[in-house]
């Protein structure tokens, strides 16, 4: 506990001052508890979520046209191909090159139909690939800005 301790000085004057010392410690160590307990329950950061919006199961069927089309295979080993179309034609790229892909899709997709947004986006993703895969690949949906894709098993 904290104490006071009463020091007497001897001083030529009448009257006798008296020195008071308060022991701190005590409020050192509550201050330290204090700090520790807001840093150990502090959340450092926030978990982050991405909002999948999923259509309701409807047998109405969706008209898109095949020249907006970009299909997008993600592989084992953290690898991709992708395909335009039809889906003939499968070239292989990586999660580095595939945002200049989809760039370069919204380009020619403006220049045919006149608006970028109308791009779509065919993730197909493989019993291999992993969901940090996946998440790659709804990340470079969020950068390009891509308001159509769709997820096929």
């Amino acid at each position: 506990m904290a104490q006071i301790e009463e020091i007497n000085h001897r001083s030529s004057h009448p009257k006798h001052h008296r020195s008071l010392k308060v022991d701190l410690t005590p409020m050192v160590d509550l201050g330290f508890l204090l700090i520790t307990f807001f840093i150990l329950t502090t959340a450092m950061t926030k978990p982050a979520v991405t909002h999948l919006i999923m259509p309701k199961d409807d047998s109405v069927k969706t008209l898109i046209q095949q020249s907006a089309v970009l299909n997008v295979i993600l592989l084992k080993d953290h690898q991709l191909s992708y395909s335009e179309m039809d889906g003939k034609d499968i070239i292989p790229s990586s999660y580095s090159g595939i945002r200049s892909v989809i760039q370069a899709k919204q380009k020619r997709v403006a220049a045919t139909l006149g608006d970028r947004s109308k791009t779509i986006l065919v993730i197909k993703p493989s019993q291999e690939s992993t969901y940090e895969d996946f998440m790659e690949i709804i990340d470079e949906i969020e950068i390009n800005d891509v308001r159509h894709y769709y997820v096929m098993n």
